[in-house]
């Protein structure tokens, strides 16, 4: 569910949400990986996370591998936008969510909107 504060598009089997971030700190640049964003019942939600270099802010995108709520994972089907995003500057955050037929609907899109709550949180500290 999108709240009018960010965009959502569904293209080749991947969704990508991109959100505005706007801090002005300093970043350490680089990869981050199997960072946990929730415990949902105890189940580890993780992403991996890239920062440019440089002072912020910069734009954000979370990227939501496909799979249809059923299979893959957060490098699934997305490696492609990786330099694409990260040569043009932007914080990105690839996220793992809960999938079928262990975990119904809505757990998956409650995992997504998880990950974007994290993600504003996080925009004035440690990424941006």
């Amino acid at each position: 569910m999108m709240d009018g504060k960010g965009d959502a598009h569904m293209k080749n089997g991947f969704l990508i949400l991109a959100v505005a971030l706007v801090s002005a700190q300093a970043a350490p640049a680089g990869m981050k990986t199997d960072v946990e964003f929730a415990r949902p019942g105890g189940f580890s939600l993780t992403l991996d996370a890239w920062t440019p270099e440089g002072k912020g802010p910069f734009p954000t995108v979370i990227i939501v591998h496909g799979g249809g709520f059923s299979r893959g994972d957060k490098q699934t089907y997305v490696k492609p936008l990786f330099p694409v995003l990260s040569e043009a500057g932007f914080v990105w955050f690839t996220i793992n969510y809960r999938l079928a037929p262990q975990y119904h609907f809505p757990a998956p899109v409650e995992d997504v909107e998880a990950a974007v709550r994290w993600v504003k949180e996080q925009a004035n500290t440690r990424w941006t």
